[in-house]
């Protein structure tokens, strides 16, 4: 019993570090080598000239729990695919919410950045809760599976 527990609380630690390593991994790509021309030319005047960290950090780390409890516990007896599609939905609501208000209140920011991040965010957050449903799985006690 003691050890299913620890085995237990053991997945959900590998599951959030799957997650916050995935988000880490993939925005660092995705800003370093892909996209983050595109976002200093589209938005110039609203970009901070020191990048303030703590915000990020704040919504990273809620938004990877949240990616957990909605996308792999939800799914956790179920096949990959399926915290994959739960993940895209809910990059879908949040990215959408974050892109849709600032380009309907921002001046600069532009039609084409909020189709990009918005996609982004919907693929990058399916792939995140896939590799923490992963995780989850890989060191999930065998008692708890059906």
């Amino acid at each position: 019993m003691r050890d299913n527990i620890i085995k237990f609380l053991s997945s959900i630690c590998v599951s959030m570090l799957a997650i916050f390593l995935c988000f880490a991994v993939l925005d660092l790509i995705w800003f370093t080598f892909i996209s983050g021309d595109w976002y200093q030319q589209e938005m110039q005047g609203l970009m901070r000239t020191e990048f303030i960290i703590w915000p990020w950090l704040a919504f990273y780390f809620l938004y990877g729990g949240v990616t957990f409890v909605l996308a792999v516990v939800a799914n956790r007896d179920k096949p990959i695919y399926y915290a994959g599609i739960d993940g895209a939905l809910l990059g879908l609501a949040s990215y959408g919410a974050y892109n849709l208000t600032s380009y309907s209140i921002l001046e600069g920011f532009s039609l084409f950045i909020m189709a990009v991040d918005w996609s982004w965010g919907t693929f990058l957050t399916s792939v995140c809760a896939m590799a923490g449903w992963a995780g989850f799985q890989k060191v999930r006690p065998k008692i708890d599976q059906k």
